[in-house]
């Protein structure tokens, strides 16, 4: 008796070793990258290729990319043994393809998930970004009409039903509250979004550091990968100083001032990058809109205390129109600074959701006055009603057709916007 059962024991255990090494045999981590350099940055994608090239896909990690260039079509690779290896079997491997298009997206992202199993999944969405506009600006999508991009809707839309658990934008200026709360409503299942409030230098990221630490420790929990996201890139131009020499100074992009002075060199000293909680926007919304239902009735009083936080809120380095973002914790601080009794007290509230909301942030100059999300709130009547932007030779209307369809503009900031410019005469 005794001895049966302890086999039924040994049995018992063997089995359970078997088990667990069905489930260990299911990757740790699936970096996918959908690099959208058909544009003018592809000379900054092949740097990045290249460092990802150094470090290669284990059975625990996978490496998947999906590149689209300026120069040729799309190609889908497994980053595997210091070789990009086709994925013939991707249906757009191959094909000039639109990237702007949210279909595209998702057909990766689908085919990423299904081929290349794993417990956690980062997706990387590397190009330009515009705030509320969107990311991923194809030049050359192969379709009718001259450019393309996928808007935050298309995103949201082509993540439904999948679970990310990181969501990098390696981009500029997309750690907004419009964009952050706009994932958090939708039915894409997020956990963290990583994004810069400001530029992001044209490098990009360091693809070797950060895969081969994720490699090392492949284990590692998705605000842990987040946040070596933002130490990495950080640490990376913290030594980047724009009176150094800098990529392609005499060769792509030649200097026509000092060395050091071109705008895309001299961001190497504003790099800031955020991980948001996206489930905790919710929270910050919601004491948004208590403090926006407080101050909209009073505008007439408040609005040129409004002027003033404002001006403390401003971003320190723009350009292209950036002017109308502001810092939203520097702006409900100065609030808050400048009010008393219930409407300071809200903005504690709203403080505090924030630092809940925002779990890591960084930034190279501590005087720089980001504080880890922007809001959108321009300087001018004019910018306000007729925002733009440009890409190339292809001004991209923003105000009218998408910034108003963003969840936080048209459920609380809308009214405070209208509210204080109708408080303030024309300039």
């Amino acid at each position: 008796m005794c001895l049966s059962v302890s086999a039924v024991i040994v049995m018992s255990l063997l089995a359970s070793a078997v088990i667990g090494q069905v489930v260990d045999n299911i990757a740790s981590w699936t970096v996918a990258i959908y690099m959208d350099s058909d544009n003018d940055l592809d000379i900054w994608a092949q740097e990045d290729v290249n460092q990802m090239l150094t470090v290669s896909s284990t059975g625990v990690v996978n490496i998947v990319l999906l590149w689209d260039t300026e120069t040729g079509p799309a190609h889908a690779y497994h980053v595997l043994n210091g070789e990009l290896v086709d994925l013939e079997d991707f249906e757009l491997h191959g094909i000039e393809t639109n990237m702007g298009d949210g279909a595209t997206l998702r057909k990766f992202v689908s085919y990423t998930t299904s081929s290349f199993e794993s417990r956690n999944f980062m997706l990387v969405l590397w190009d330009h970004g515009d705030d509320s506009l969107g990311v991923c600006f194809d030049y050359h999508p192969g379709v009718d009409g001259d450019m393309d991009y996928l808007t935050h809707k298309e995103v949201v839309s082509a993540l439904s039903g999948f679970k990310t658990d990181v969501l990098l934008f390696a981009a500029c200026v997309l750690a907004m509250i419009e964009v952050a709360y706009e994932y958090c409503e939708s039915n894409a299942e997020i956990d963290y979004i990583v994004a810069s409030e400001g530029y992001d230098p044209m490098p990009g990221f360091p693809w070797d550091t950060i895969l081969t630490e994720l490699v090392s420790q492949p284990d590692m929990a998705s605000l842990t990968l987040a946040t070596i996201l933002v130490d990495e890139h950080l640490d990376y131009y913290a030594v980047k100083h724009w009176a150094e020499d800098g990529p392609h100074q005499e060769t792509e992009m030649p200097q026509s001032e000092e060395p050091g002075t071109a705008w895309w060199w001299m961001s190497y000293e504003h790099v800031t990058f955020s991980v948001l909680e996206v489930s905790r926007m919710r929270e910050v919304a919601s004491e948004m809109s208590d403090l926006v239902s407080a101050i909209i009735p009073e505008m007439d009083e408040y609005a040129t205390m409004l002027s003033e936080a404002r001006t403390e809120a401003i971003l320190p380095w723009s350009q292209n129109g950036w002017e109308r973002s502001v810092d939203l914790p520097r702006l409900v601080g100065a609030i808050h600074d400048r009010t008393s009794g219930a409407i300071a007290s809200i903005c504690e509230d709203v403080l505090q959701s924030i630092s809940e909301a925002v779990v890591y942030h960084r930034t190279l100059d501590e005087r720089s006055g980001y504080e880890g999300m922007g809001v959108f709130f321009p300087m001018s009547l004019a910018m306000y009603e007729n925002c733009q932007v440009y890409y190339g030779q292809w001004p991209v209307p923003q105000w009218s057709e998408y910034y108003g369809q963003m969840l936080f503009a048209d459920e609380i900031w809308l009214d405070f916007l209208d509210a204080f410019w109708n408080s303030i005469p024309p300039a």
